[in-house]
């Protein structure tokens, strides 16, 4: 027999998701709304028309297309390392015996525990030391690897079938072979998950570059949005209209990584 949900479940289920969704959603959409109505209406009305006005202050005056161009440049460089410096740590961790391995491993994990906003000095220390403050360098290299996708990309390949990787050595192939013609395929979906997980967090960064750039033409994207603010004081409008633009390139990324979101890849890997 086949239990079903009472109504009333149901629809405290369904009124349930209904206001998670409007709390995750409603401030997009309110930012939306108060970007497409023409000056000297009040910012709390829903009401008085439509404008693309102020899109187009936004990225004349305030001069977004260098910091379209430098979130775009910062955030692929960073997300690509990540992606692939994490993979090349996680490999050895997941696959290989060596003394020490969980040691290491446990040093990993407790690093995610340390809250960003305590390594700022020291990292801001090292940049300047360096000689790369107020350069795209010092934007993306603190960042280049995460232990999070190093977490990541281990649980993923030690999910993958050892029998592959025993087929693999039977052909002559090394570790680096295996790596790359068959660890990084079949953790294709896990990989797809950290790059979005990178690009969104690569992308909407705003506390270390607003504090290691400091010449406009290397600001990011969300350090030029913050400095609209200021810029249209008296047309938060365009302020408004500036950060939906920075939403536009994110959403796109999202709906072209979305079809390798497929955990399923992984089953029929070995039959039998």
């Amino acid at each position: 027999m086949i239990d079903r949900r009472p109504i009333w479940l149901t629809l405290f289920i369904v009124c349930c998701a209904l206001l998670f969704a409007l709390l995750a959603v409603g401030p997009a959409v309110w930012l939306l709304v108060i970007a497409v109505q023409p000056a000297g209406t009040d910012l709390s009305s829903a009401t008085g028309g439509l404008t693309l006005d102020n899109f187009k202050a936004a990225w004349r005056d305030g001069q977004m297309g260098r910091p379209l161009l430098n979130s775009v440049l910062t955030t692929v460089v960073r997300a690509g390392l990540n992606v692939m410096l994490a993979a090349l740590a996680a490999y050895p961790l997941a696959r290989m015996r060596f003394r020490g391995k969980n040691l290491i491993f446990l040093a990993l994990l407790c690093t995610m525990m340390i809250p960003e906003q305590v390594i700022l000095v020291p990292m801001f220390r090292i940049v300047v030391g360096l000689s790369l403050y107020d350069s795209l360098i010092a934007a993306v290299l603190p960042f280049g690897v995460t232990a999070f996708g190093i977490y990541l990309c281990r649980q993923a390949f030690l999910a993958v079938p050892a029998s592959l990787e025993e087929a693999a050595r039977v052909d002559g192939a090394g570790s680096v072979r295996i790596w790359w013609h068959v660890m990084l395929p079949l953790a294709a979906p896990t990989l797809a998950t950290l790059a979005l997980f990178s690009v969104i967090g690569a992308w909407s960064d705003l506390l270390w570059p607003l504090i290691v750039l400091q010449s406009q033409e290397n600001f990011t994207l969300p350090v030029a949005v913050t400095s609209l603010m200021g810029q249209f004081s008296t047309n938060l409008r365009a302020a408004y209209a500036g950060a939906v633009l920075a939403l536009v390139p994110i959403i796109i990324i999202f709906i072209l990584l979305q079809r390798f979101l497929k955990p399923e890849m992984f089953g029929g890997a070995v039959k039998g």
